[in-house]
């Protein structure tokens, strides 16, 4: 048992012992059970078949399972394609599995050239202009989204249990997806092309393109949206896609992200958080989307990424993206369909 996850091993009555007394609680139950139950034989009591369904099951397991159960069950249906190269990929599809059992593409991102991406160096340099505005934001942001949200769309561990578990399983999803994508695509940081971008916090060591934290950002403000209201239109001008896009944007102040690299994160994400509302609930609508990278320029001048620019494409006016692709039909998943109903529960509640 590795040592992550030897924490589940302990045993639930030691939640109220000081750390370092576990060998002393161990002893005392031995005593304990040595002295109630002496040398008598354990007599099996009649048992049942368990009478629960599996999402209340779901709901006994410790977290960490549940977060565990939960991720392999949305994951299990994206498999991703991609025309793997030395390279890196030109392009890559991120696919749903759909309830008639064919695989459809959920988002496709096809890469910047790294003409591109050079010629953006410079606007990643201009924006070190707003660090010390941003730095606090920046630097909380590297730890966590989730206090932002909240402060917009209260979340509060004692009322809203479900919704934040809902969340945080989100995020598992697209830390997976981003960085499968990230792997297949290969594409370079703006660090690599000067030396005078010199970001303001570590540089990820893995590659650029999606932005995680766009990725993230996106899919939270998407669900907030349509956890109120499953047909809430998506807008820019919404305090959670304005969040949304500020941390997209905040990466590039720091240094570590391409505008072009925030664009096809709120594609992902946004297209990842309607594949797991689809997945909870067959009315909710989902369909394939698309980022070609290689038309993300304004004239063949380098393009920035604003509120302006995700207005564009939220209306599908953006000549790089498109949202509105065709319908996909992803097979429901019963688990976290559970999850989905309790946190919508909760909303429905807010009041009380």
């Amino acid at each position: 048992m590795s040592l992550f996850h030897a924490k589940h091993a302990k045993h639930a009555k030691s939640d109220d012992i000081p750390d370092g007394q576990g060998a002393l609680l161990s002893l005392a139950l031995m005593r304990t059970r040595d002295a109630i139950a002496g040398t008598e034989d354990p007599q099996g009591r009649g048992g049942s078949p368990a009478m629960l369904a599996p999402g209340a099951r779901l709901a006994r397991l410790d977290p960490d399972h549940r977060a565990a159960i939960l991720l392999a069950e949305l994951s299990e249906d994206l498999p991703l394609s991609a025309d793997d190269g030395v390279a890196g990929a030109s392009s890559a599809s991120l696919l749903c599995r759909q309830a008639d059992g064919t695989c459809a593409s959920l988002v496709r991102i096809d890469r910047p050239d790294l003409v591109q991406f050079r010629e953006a160096a410079a606007m990643v340099g201009h924006y070190a202009e707003l660090r010390p505005d941003r730095a606090p934001e920046i630097e909380v942001q590297t730890h966590g989204l989730m206090p932002f949200f909240a402060a917009i769309r209260p979340l509060e561990a004692s009322r809203n249990p479900a919704t934040l578990e809902m969340l945080a399983r989100a995020l598992d999803l697209t830390t997976a997806a981003v960085m499968r994508l990230k792997l297949a695509l290969a594409c370079p940081r703006p660090t690599q092309f000067s030396d005078l971008i010199q970001p303001m916090i570590a540089c990820p060591s893995h590659p650029t393109l999606p932005s995680g934290h766009a990725t993230q950002a996106f899919c939270l403000a998407t669900l907030l949206t349509r956890l109120d209201d499953p047909r809430a239109p998506l807008r820019a001008d919404d305090p959670l896609f304005r969040l949304a896009c500020r941390i997209a944007v905040n990466r590039t102040v720091a240094g570590v992200h391409f505008p072009a690299d925030s664009a096809a994160g709120a594609v992902l994400g946004m297209q990842l958080a309607h594949y797991m509302l689809a997945r909870a609930d067959p009315a909710a609508t989902a369909h394939g989307a698309q980022f070609d990278g290689r038309l993300y320029h304004d004239g063949g001048a380098v393009r920035d990424f604003h509120y302006g620019i995700l207005t564009e494409i939220l209306n599908d006016a953006d000549p790089a993206t498109r949202l509105r692709g065709p319908a996909l039909t992803p097979r429901p998943a019963p688990l976290w369909a559970t999850l989905v109903a309790r946190a919508r529960d909760e909303r429905a509640d807010q009041w009380s």
